[in-house]
């Protein structure tokens, strides 16, 4: 068990938009003095004013995780403001829907320098900090870590690696006696607005492979593990059943993919191939945290609700959907003009 959640400092990797905005805000309206990070300072504003606007402290600092002097600087800035880091959840991600023989070099690359060695800059960066604080890490990765799928072969490898990467570190850690967690959080889909923003060589709109979940049910998983951390946790019952039938039957999954893998990951709607992406330069605007899927996203996960249920009944509520954070889910998406549809 680590700080109240009230008592923490937080960083927030990939916060302007997503998972991460959902993260940041729901760690404000709970009290944490939350510092921001993305690469588009309009959209870090906005996440700032929110989180000021639920009685909390925030810090934007505009930052390309991928370049290490600049991971280091959100680092000890947040550290000069704050005193100290309790905890860091890395969330940053970019990717490119292609099959692996249609990818360029530089892209393949890119993916690699802001998935993986971005969080790995962050890790190395706070660790000193978090061995003070005796903190968490957190590694918002994927359920793609144990399964390719088509047209994500090198969001995939990325997050492979990243599991990899910090399962050796836990055991580092835990030899070096440092009172320090890594939590590795295993997310299903989630309506975010990057499938507006990612680049595609498909030619049709990008969705994530239904199910498809609001950000806010993860947001309270990942900060779950921030007061009380988890080694690995997948989140929802899509990525938990993926993560059963890869170790049951891997190759029941390569035919499955064969036939679904790539109508599932698009929604048939016509898209440019050079429609403008945010893989190298960031897009203007604040796209906030939900995307373009309201109508289809489920509200809650039980799954992973009654999987912390003994751990925290309070966590198990908050993913459930009940009490605030429901309703400030709903709140946002009635503002903008939208209802959304519960599914169980």
């Amino acid at each position: 068990m680590k700080k109240r959640l009230s008592d923490q400092v937080i960083v927030v990797t990939g916060a302007s938009s997503g998972l991460g905005r959902a993260v940041a805000r729901l760690a404000g309206a709970r009290g944490a003095k939350v510092v921001v990070t993305a690469r588009s300072g309009e959209a870090l504003d906005a996440c700032v004013r929110e989180i000021e606007g639920a009685g909390s402290e925030a810090l934007a600092v505009v930052a390309d995780c991928s370049v290490q002097d600049e991971v280091q600087q959100v680092v000890e800035q947040a550290v000069d403001r704050f005193g100290r880091i309790d905890s860091y959840v890395a969330n940053a991600i970019v990717t490119v829907y292609a099959e692996t023989y249609r990818y360029e070099p530089d892209e393949l690359r890119r993916i690699m320098d802001v998935n993986f060695f971005g969080q790995v800059y962050g890790y190395w960066a706070v660790l000193p900090h978090l061995r003070e604080s005796r903190g968490t890490f957190v590694s918002v990765n994927s359920a793609l870590a144990y399964r390719g799928i088509p047209l994500q072969g090198g969001y995939c490898a990325s997050k492979a690696a990243l599991r990899a990467f910090f399962e050796s570190a836990r055991v580092e850690i835990q030899k070096a006696d440092w009172d320090v967690a890594v939590s590795v959080v295993l997310p299903g889909a989630i309506n975010t607005p990057q499938f507006d923003r990612d680049r595609q060589k498909i030619g049709k709109q990008p969705q994530p492979v239904p199910p498809i979940y609001q950000p806010e049910p993860f947001a309270a998983a990942v900060l779950h593990c921030c007061e009380r951390p988890v080694r690995e946790l997948p989140i929802s019952w899509g990525a938990q059943k993926l993560l059963w039938g890869q170790k049951i039957s891997p190759r029941a999954g390569d035919l499955m993919l064969r036939r679904m893998g790539w109508k599932s990951q698009h929604t048939g709607e016509p898209k440019p191939l050079d429609a403008p992406d945010n893989l190298f330069e960031t897009l203007p605007g604040d796209p906030g945290a939900h995307g373009r899927f309201d109508e289809k996203s489920r509200a809650s996960t039980a799954w992973t609700s009654l999987r912390l249920a003994l751990r925290s009944p309070q966590a198990a509520l908050a993913l459930l959907g009940v009490g605030a954070l429901a309703a400030g889910s709903a709140e946002i998406l009635v503002s903008r003009g939208h209802r959304p549809r519960v599914l169980r």
